[in-house]
């Protein structure tokens, strides 16, 4: 028997809507397979919302019993620049995966409607490749607690 499947008759595994992104294990070839982290991303921020995960057939859990060190990077940068970064990820992320629920981050955020966020035109047909499923089956699935509405402001 394997350390892993040791470790997880002992401790049960509970499904997760979303991770850290710098603290989770995952098989290299899936996550290749899935596209990897958006190499468009700047610094970090928005990684911790990865939805390929879910919306293209995977699962995410959280393993109780588990231990992981993390190191963070030294902050580089002014806040300003990292909040300029942060924002250019959560925009790529909200255009790519969000669907019809885009306008509702749009409507809380009015500012960013029309910042820029570089080309997602790759994403998108990683998106499109991989026969993801829409944000609406993600929050119907994964995340019912989170209750959101086209149609909620």
């Amino acid at each position: 028997m394997s350390l892993m499947i040791e470790l997880w008759s002992i401790s049960p595994l509970l499904l997760s809507p979303a991770m850290s992104g710098g603290i989770f294990a995952i098989r290299r070839h899936y996550f290749n397979e899935i596209g990897q982290y958006d190499k468009d991303m700047d610094f970090w921020g928005g990684e911790s919302l990865e939805l390929s995960i879910w919306m293209c057939g995977g699962q995410l859990f959280i393993i109780p019993c588990s231990r992981v060190g993390h190191i963070s990077k030294k902050q580089t940068g002014k806040p300003s620049t990292i909040i300029s970064a942060m924002t250019h990820n959560y925009l790529r992320l909200v255009h790519v995966w969000l669907d019809e629920y885009k306008e509702q981050f749009f409507l809380r955020k009015p500012g960013l409607k029309y910042v820029t966020y570089g080309n997602i035109h790759e994403r998108v047909e990683l998106r499109k490749r991989l026969g993801c499923k829409s944000f609406q089956w993600y929050l119907d699935n994964v995340f019912p607690e989170l209750e959101a509405s086209v149609n909620s402001l």
